[in-house]
Parts: structure tokens; sequence; C-alpha cells
């Protein structure tokens, strides 16, 4: 992993840090050493790729070296057994993972990230705890709609044609996220004939991951009512070729940051924190998800 990258995805964060009342003043005063962390465990895979750091004032020099907390103590407890796992630091990755075996993670389980580290001399502690979703969540391939289909294919009565996703909830989830990546995506296979915009070849390439990558969010949905059927925008698919689709049914940790990591400021001007759910000095998300995924193809 690029550690520029990782830096870059916790701006955010670490800037949300230093808010205060109506007025985001820079300076010592409104600064305070925290442990930053970014993890999901997913079920039915291995705990990896989590991502402990620290934040610094906005106003201060630093070396990006010292961003990523590599001496951090990092376990996971499943605290249905009380049985701690120690996470150790992938070099490569700059991120924290599960070596052995005997840790797997099961639907419907809690699990308590804690995290131990010294941060501008301080010795910090953070820790969180989420609880994986209910076993049930699953794409219906039989009831969805992926076979191959041209872009913006009209069907025999003149109506454009669509993808359709369908799936059945996991009981209790009512937040999920889907994401979309283009694996053709080029200046060659982009949809320039499209009804939205017109994207010129040269600004494309400037922006490519912005047209690669989409993603949505289904809230508020009813997971004891049967399935649920979305309807893929053509807005989502800006290339012809190869897409993969994944949807995650994810925690309430999650779905607390996700829906408020964006808006930290009231119509008064007043600022205020995301939804971290952490316990001691500690920012940023640890939540759960099951994933599932699929693959269309958009015809030329």
């Amino acid at each position: 992993m690029n550690i520029n990258k990782l830096l870059g995805s916790l701006l955010l964060i670490i800037a949300l840090a230093g808010c205060t009342e109506n007025l985001v003043e820079l300076g010592e005063n409104t600064y305070s050493p925290k442990i930053v962390v970014e993890g999901y465990l997913f079920a039915n895979q291995k705990v990896e790729n989590i991502k402990v750091t620290r934040n610094f004032p906005l106003n201060s020099s630093i070396q990006v070296s010292s961003i990523v907390l590599s001496n951090a103590d990092v376990s996971i407890k499943e605290l249905e057994s009380g049985k701690d796992f120690k996470l150790t630091f992938n070099t490569q990755k700059f991120t924290f993972e599960y070596a052995g075996n005997d840790l797997f993670i099961d639907y419907g389980k809690e699990y308590q990230l804690n995290v131990s580290a010294i941060v501008d001399g301080k010795r910090l502690n953070a820790s969180s705890i989420t609880k994986v979703p209910q076993k049930g969540f699953k794409i219906n391939r039989e009831l969805s709609q992926f076979d191959p289909i041209f872009y913006r294919e009209p069907d025999a009565m003149g109506t454009t044609k669509s993808f359709v996703l369908n799936f059945t909830p996991s009981p209790g989830t009512k937040f999920y996220l889907i994401s979309l990546l283009a694996l053709d995506a080029s200046d060659k296979t982009f949809v320039y004939d499209n009804p939205y915009f017109e994207i010129k070849k040269e600004d494309l390439n400037k922006e490519l991951d912005r047209f690669r990558l989409q993603a949505n969010q289904l809230p508020n949905i009813n997971s004891f009512g049967g399935n649920i059927e979305y309807e893929i925008p053509w807005l989502d698919l800006w290339f012809y070729g190869n897409h993969r689709l994944i949807v995650y049914a994810v925690d309430e940790n999650y779905r607390l940051y996700f829906q408020t990591y964006g808006s930290v400021q009231e119509f008064d001007g007043n600022f205020h924190e995301p939804r971290f759910n952490f316990i001691g000095e500690g920012i940023g998300v640890f939540g759960s998800a099951i994933a599932d995924t699929v693959y269309l193809t958009v015809k030329k």
C-alpha cells in the first residue's frame, strides 16, 4: 500500500479531530493526540488490512513515515470465548493482520479491537466493539438480471433495459453498500456517447478513477420484509466491458460512521465529530460486514 494514499484517506478524520464550536482554529489548543483506526472484519475471511495511524496538528511539519504506528500493540478479542488474538504489522501493506489460522470471524458474533501505542511520548489506548451481521445475506443470482446487455439497450417496448440486483438481507441489518468497479476501464472503453455529460478524452484521463469506481448506499432496508431488488443506474456504468459488483451488509459501527463523517457542521455553524464508537483515545472506524460479489458485462 502506498503510504501517501493512506495518509490522504485519513485527512478528513484528522481535520475533524481539531474542530471545536463554530470556528476551526489551527494550533496546539485544539490538538490532542489520538490513535486513528480504519479496520473492518468480514465474515468467513481473515483479519487483515487493519490500519493504525495517528493524528497531528494541521499547522505542523511532520514526516509521513511517522504517521503509521507500526510499533502499536494491536489485538482482537472474541467476546464470546474471551480469547485474545495478537495482530502483527505487515511491512509491505503498512497494516496489521492476524497470522494464525485459529481466528474465525463468524456471523452474529462480537469482536473487540484493542490498540495501545505511544504518541507524542504519551501512552494512548483505544478500543471498539463490532457485531458482525447475522447470517442470511446473499445475492440471489437466479432472481437477478446480470446477463450481458448493450449500453442502454431498449426492449421490445422501447423501454431501456437495466441490470437488476436481487438480494436477501441479513436479519436486523438495515444498511447496505454497493461498490461497482469497471474492470476494463480505459479511454478506449469509455462510453462517450452517453446522455449525461460530454466528457473529452483528455479530461477522462485526468479523472479516470472518478468514473471507474462507483458507490451507492441502500439505507433503511426492511431486513425482515423479503428480498430486495435494486436496479443498477446507467449513470453508474461509464465503460463497456466487464464490471465487478460487491454488495456489503454492514454493522452499526460502519453505518453510523458512514452517515456522519461527511456532515460535521450544523446549520448554525457549529461543528461536531462523526460517530467514531471508540472508547479511550481513538477515532476512525472499526466495523464488520458480509460481502457478496457478482459480475456483469456491458456490450458495445
